[in-house]
């Protein structure tokens, strides 16, 4: 995502030009607005990192004035935070829409979701940045992303649970594998999803069967 594309992502779908003759309303302008302010953060704190982005640069990237800032976010500190949560709800938008189609073996189900999660991180670099410093930068944003994602995989092990093949019966113990799972995620995706000229990529092919193998062999019954 460039500069030019700030402006006309969404980080949630929405679609503008309802108003009279095409022309945009005054709560589409400032969804509108909102939304390049948040694609400008992201593009500068994947530049940047948190300790480099500041509101000159995210209103210069947005192409807005920086009092207009103030009319969406009560401060810097207020729109870091509440970037992994948004990026967080796409994220797993994106691995929803992957297990489209999928069937209810539940092997199948969580090479999807491996799959989509290393999609994903190739198709929004920034999160990388955003994501591996937002524990100490934005400690409020990261505890949401990580709440968000646990409590989807939680419920997703669990009807997965109900085939009979998940080794773990209690939903304490389907916890902690959702979050060991996670935890694997995040390992791997430090280890093998940045190449040595800094990109996000995805993993080599074996990363993913190697996951596989493991979780088949130690997490559900043949």
């Amino acid at each position: 995502m460039d500069g030019s594309d700030a402006g006309t992502l969404s980080l949630h779908g929405g679609k503008a030009g309802s108003g009279r003759g095409g022309r945009l309303t005054r709560a589409e302008n400032a969804a509108l607005t909102r939304t390049r302010l948040f694609g400008a953060a992201i593009e500068i704190v994947g530049e940047y990192g948190y300790a480099g982005t500041t509101i000159a640069r995210i209103t210069e990237r947005a192409k807005v004035a920086q009092g207009t800032f103030y009319n969406y976010f009560e401060s810097r500190q207020d729109l870091l935070e509440q970037l992994l949560p948004a990026i967080s709800a796409r994220l797993l938008d994106h691995i929803t829409e992957r297990m489209q189609g999928i069937g209810s073996d539940p092997v199948e189900r969580e090479r999807c979701r491996i799959i989509a999660f290393f999609e994903f991180m190739e198709q929004t670099p920034h999160l990388f940045k955003i994501l591996h410093e937002g524990e100490v930068q934005a400690p409020s944003g990261f505890r949401r992303h990580a709440e968000l994602q646990l409590e989807s995989y939680r419920k997703a092990l669990m009807a997965d649970q109900r085939s009979g093949r998940i080794r773990f019966e209690t939903e304490d113990e389907i916890e902690a594998v959702a979050e060991i799972l996670m935890g694997a995620r995040a390992w791997l995706s430090a280890r093998y999803c940045v190449n040595d000229a800094g990109d996000i990529v995805q993993p080599p092919a074996h990363i993913v069967d190697m996951y596989m193998k493991f979780v088949t062999g130690g997490l559900f019954r043949s």
